[in-house]
């Protein structure tokens, strides 16, 4: 039986790929957090009655839609 070596070149490719594709989708996902974040902060200013929590969950909920 002959064994193929653990990091052939295809596979070594293959890899740095699928880091950069997860790299990418974090990267996307941190933008859409300092977004939402700052049009949370930028609501809570504008109205300080207004929940920051609440006010960037509706935001983070908009930039995930954007992406789509």
């Amino acid at each position: 039986m002959s064994e193929e070596p653990l990091n052939r070149d295809d596979d070594l490719q293959e890899d740095v790929r699928d880091t950069a594709d997860d790299t990418e989708s974090t990267l996307d996902e941190a933008g859409d957090k300092i977004k939402a974040g700052a049009k949370a902060m930028r609501n809570k200013i504008k109205d300080p009655d207004k929940d920051m929590g609440t006010e960037y969950n509706k935001e983070k909920i908009k930039e995930e839609v954007k992406d789509y």
